[in-house]
């Protein structure tokens, strides 16, 4: 989803970044390929782990969403086009800059 490598700092950061992106994206077998190394790595707890925290990344996103937090600036116009088609801009919620 970014530019960025290596693994952040972090234990397992490259297989765990590769993980969100697969979560993210729309390729099946790169997700399923991405589970089975967090699973050969972490084990299955670490897997339910990182799917936890992926989902509360999830939430975190819809909440701000729900609540009317603005785009950032930077945001608009790279996504204006499916704001549009989805008719996201009507939303109530959602506050001018």
């Amino acid at each position: 989803m970014g530019e960025a490598e290596g693994d952040g700092g972090v234990p397992n950061g490259a297989m765990l970044v590769n993980f969100a992106e697969a979560i993210a994206g729309d390729d099946a077998q790169r997700l399923q390929d991405a589970r089975n190394e967090v699973t050969a790595t972490l084990g299955a707890d670490g897997l339910v782990d990182a799917c936890g925290i992926a989902a509360t990344f999830n939430a975190i996103d819809r909440i701000a969403d729900s609540i009317g937090i603005p785009i950032d600036d930077v945001r608009l116009e790279p996504t204006a086009e499916f704001r549009r088609e989805l008719g996201i801009d009507a939303f109530p919620s959602r506050l001018e800059s």
